[in-house]
């Protein structure tokens, strides 16, 4: 019965989620402020974070990772790291749990469109998967609710992921859900992700106020 009540809970908060994104795409059109971004230049100071994690993270591993982008919106990351020498050679395949937002990509980048796909997670093994604001849009006010959804959709991609997990999110000292955007904690976010996934370290993300940058680690 437990098992039910969550899959259930989960099933009605995608739903609402994305009702409000794909009212958000048809009447603001593909660009930020079409996936609740309130500029691009935020927008891009967070894939800067987080792809720079990543990056100095990746020759332990390897040199031209593999990535899945797990809310990837209209595919502004995958424009992002193509026109970014750095990232030349790295394996990039974005998902969403919203149709009209993969459309939206394939449309966008039509000699790509099998990197991008409806899901949840990683449809195959990658070295990191990536989240860049996935769980700042909240559709629900309880924030023991919201925060459960987030380690349970963390969990799924943990699974695919072979070296670990880059996010970010906007913090504040006390959790909390303001005008259906969420607000982590940022020493309990590092708390629970180190207990239930590996060592969990954040920097604030440079040049966007409140939010920090993480990377989940599996050594």
């Amino acid at each position: 019965m437990k098992k039910l009540f969550k899959y259930l809970r989960r099933l009605a908060i995608e739903h609402d989620l994305n009702q409000l994104y794909r009212q958000r795409l048809s009447s603001r059109g593909a660009n930020p402020q079409g996936v609740f971004w309130n500029s691009q230049q935020n927008q891009t100071n967070r894939f800067a974070a987080l792809l720079g994690m990543i990056a100095d993270q990746a020759p332990t591993h390897n040199n031209t990772p593999t990535l899945c982008e797990v809310g990837c919106g209209y595919g502004a990351m995958f424009d992002y790291m193509n026109t970014r020498r750095r990232f030349a050679g790295w394996i990039y395949q974005g998902v969403d749990i919203n149709p009209a937002m993969i459309a939206a990509c394939q449309a966008a980048f039509p000699d790509d469109k099998t990197r991008f796909k409806t899901g949840r997670q990683p449809a195959s093994k990658v070295d990191f998967s990536v989240f860049s604001g996935t769980y700042n849009l909240c559709p629900i006010e309880n924030i023991d609710a919201w925060e459960t959804y987030i380690f349970d959709c963390l969990g799924d991609c943990w699974r695919q992921s072979r070296h670990g997990m880059a996010l970010n999110l906007l913090c504040a000292s006390t959790p909390r859900i303001k005008g259906q955007i969420y607000y982590a904690n940022r020493d309990r976010f590092i708390d629970r992700a180190s207990t239930i996934f590996g060592p969990t370290r954040a920097v604030p993300t440079p040049l966007v106020d409140g939010d920090v940058t993480f990377l989940i680690s599996r050594s």
